[in-house]
């Protein structure tokens, strides 16, 4: 990520942590949920200082999934939310749990897999990829969690026409976290 963009980034993150200040201003700490793909970044270590020193306020925040980071938000157990599953955040403010939405940065979604590459799958597209696991019944590994990773994945398998996917013996679902 070149300078500019990581100055606009940091710049966003503030002005939505900032625009939750009204609802914590009692209590000196901000409360948020965000996914266990931003924290394991590191990010908000370096960012919550920053907030701190800018404005008085402790940042504090649990890494969950989206699905539950969005649980949080609805049981208004958390003042801001910072998640990456655009449909999910958009029905949470259509439902009237949230305002002022705002894109702050975006996720990659890449398949991983052994050296040996035992579906041949080095060099696909995601939906072709998913397609060859599929046909050569290859183990595939799934956070299984309700996570926005996870809402893009299950969105994958549907652009590659592949549904029950959960049936499958070759498909394993954790339930948490990569």
């Amino acid at each position: 990520m070149n300078m500019r963009k990581t100055l606009v980034f940091l710049a966003s993150i503030a002005l939505l942590l900032t625009l939750s200040l009204p609802s914590t201003a009692a209590s000196q700490y901000l409360m948020m949920a965000t996914t266990t793909s931003t924290d394991n970044t590191g990010l908000l270590n370096v960012i919550a200082p920053a907030f701190e020193k800018a404005t008085g306020i402790e940042l504090r925040w649990t890494a969950v999934g989206t699905g539950k980071a969005l649980e949080l938000g609805k049981n208004c157990d958390v003042d801001v939310l910072l998640v990456h599953a655009p449909d999910k955040e958009k029905k949470f403010i259509e439902e009237g749990y949230g305002i002022n939405r705002r894109e702050v940065m975006y996720n990659d979604f890449v398949i991983i897999g052994p050296r040996t590459d035992p579906a041949g799958i080095k060099g696909l597209k995601a939906i072709d990829a998913l397609k060859r696991i599929k046909s050569k019944k290859a183990p595939f590994v799934s956070r299984g969690d309700n996570s926005g990773t996870h809402s893009m994945e299950l969105k994958l398998w549907k652009k590659a026409n592949i549904t029950n996917i959960d049936k499958e013996e070759w498909y394993i679902q954790t339930g948490q976290g990569m």
